[in-house]
Formats: structure tokens, C-alpha cells, sequence
């Protein structure tokens, strides 16, 4: 039916230009899909391993900044630093010694447009395979260290120091034999398990995803839970210890101290069970 306005004359109906817009859009992302599937994107794709050593004799921190990886941290069999890098996309990663720091970081222009998660989407999984981190560190008792994997399962073995952090984005977060007076653990979505550590004050954050803590824990703690069970059994006395927060779905078995004891347990549960309980 034909519109007019109001003195009477007929009106040209107009696409939108956001329509047109709209529709473009939709043409090259067709367009990018078809020689997507007809290209052989590898050769737009290259990768590189690296390798390199590093003494230990005046490193007091550590910062591992490693982006998308299967990453082991675990401890030397000498007394150097040992870095094994596989598949990385070509000059996306670097490492050295800024004065009496070890690091192995992204470089910055890489951040999204190598390791954005094209590994994932099912055309093009094969461009990029998946990257493999080993660290292997002697043992020393380091200041500082800080660890950050965005998509990858991350194993953090036999690490010494006074103040402990790691963020993991998507995948396993595993730590086994772990000491740090201070720790900061953050989970975003995948299971995450502390055996056989020694910590002191402990931060716990967990997105999407079971938590499963066996460990020597000499301080505060402190647990944010989203989604997912908690079963956290601390090796010690359970009258050294009172707990605070939200005990809706939280069960402790043992009897804890009152005001007067040593540490505290701040649990918040989102959704999911919390379990807390003493071993000796």
C-alpha cells in the first residue's frame, strides 16, 4: 500500500542506510567464510619454537605473562632456568632479564589477533596448533612470582616464594608442592586443585568450576565461589581456625576456635556445595 504525507503526496518508501550496512556486513562475512574454506590458511600462520636458559643467581622475581598455552611450570634438575616454547605463533612471545626479573610475556600487538581463541572455531582449528609452555626453575625461595595463562590447562609444581599469583582464564589449574607465605589463586572456568601446598594468607577466586584444595594453609582464607563445589580440607587444627561468610550449602567438619583463633575462613558460595574439614 502506497504511503503519503500529509498534503497528500505519494512518499518513496527508502531502505535504511543501517539496513544497507546490515546487509553488507552479511555479504563479506559470507565471502570471508567461502575463501576461509577454499585458502590454506597455514601459510598465514606461522609458528616457532623457542628455547633459552637463564641463571638464577640474583633472579628474585619471576612473571610468566604466556597467553594461550598447555603450560607445565616445574622444577629444574640444575640450577638454571630452562624455557621450551612449541607452536607459538611467529613473534607473539619473548622473554629476558629486566634487573632482578625473569619474564616471558605476549607481545602486545599479538594479544588478540593471534591467540583469540581461533583455535577453537571448528574450520580453523588446524591453523594454529595448540602452543606448549615448559618453565623448569631451580630451587630458591623467589620474592615475587606471577603467572597468567588466558585458554590452556596450567600445572604449577615445586614453587617457592613470599608472595604467590596466578590467574587462569579457561582450562585445569593444577598446583602441587607450592610454598608462599601470601598466594592469590584466580579461576575463571575449569577445575582447579591445590595438593601438598604451603601457604600462608590464601585468596581463592572461582568462576565456573570445581575448587579442590589438600594443603598446609597457615593463615586467612579466603573463598569466592560462582559455580561449582568447593572441598577444601586443610592440614591442621581445626581450633586455630573460625569461620565467617555465607554458610548456606557449607558443611565443616571439626570443631573450630572462637574469636580468639589464629585464622580466618570467609567462604561465599554462589551456587554449589562447600565442604571444609581438617586432616592431620
Amino acid at each position: 500500500m502506497a504511503k503519503y504525507d500529509a498534503m497528500g503526496d505519494k512518499v518513496n518508501r527508502r531502505v535504511p542506510i543501517a539496513l544497507w550496512i546490515m546487509l553488507l556486513g552479511v555479504v563479506v562475512a559470507a565471502a570471508g567464510f567461502i575463501w576461509c574454506l577454499n585458502t590454506d590458511l597455514k601459510k598465514y600462520a606461522k609458528t616457532e619454537d623457542l628455547y633459552t636458559d637463564q641463571t638464577v643467581d640474583d633472579i628474585k622475581d619471576l612473571k610468566f605473562d604466556l597467553g594461550n598455552a598447555e603450560t607445565e611450570i616445574t622444577q629444574s634438575s640444575d640450577d638454571k632456568i630452562h624455557v621450551t616454547i612449541k607452536n607459538a605463533p611467529e613473534n607473539s612471545l619473548t622473554f629476558g632479564k629486566q634487573g632482578s626479573k625473569f619474564y616471558v610475556k605476549r607481545k602486545k600487538s599479538f594479544q588478540f589477533f593471534m591467540w583469540s581463541g581461533i583455535s577453537s572455531i571448528p574450520f580453523l582449528k588446524d591453523v594454529y596448533p595448540e602452543a606448549k609452555i615448559r618453565i623448569e626453575i631451580p630451587q630458591k625461595d623467589f620474592d615475587r612470582v606471577e603467572i597468567d595463562n588466558g585458554v590452556g590447562n596450567t600445572k604449577i609444581v615445586d614453587i617457592s616464594c613470599d608472595y604467590l599469583n596466578v590467574e587462569n582464564g579457561v582450562g585445569e589449574l593444577t598446583l602441587h608442592d607450592c610454598k608462599a607465605n601470601k598466594a592469590n589463586i584466580e579461576n575463571g572456568i575449569g577445575e582447579l586443585s591445590i595438593n601438598s601446598c604451603d601457604f600462608g594468607n590464601t585468596d581463592i577466586e572461582n568462576g565456573i568450576g570445581s575448587i579442590t584444595v589438600k594443603s598446609e594453609i597457615n593463615g586467612d582464607i579466603d573463598i569466592d565461589n560462582g559455580i561449582g563445589e568447593i572441598d577444601l580440607k586443610i592440614k591442621g587444627n581445626s581450633e586455630d581456625y573460625r569461620f565467617s561468610g555465607d554458610d548456606d550449602d557449607v558443611s565443616i567438619k571439626g570443631k573450630l576456635g572462637g574469636s580468639g583463633a589464629k585464622y580466618k575462613i570467609k567462604a561465599d558460595n554462589g551456587l554449589g556445595d562447600i565442604d571444609i574439614s581438617f586432616i592431620d
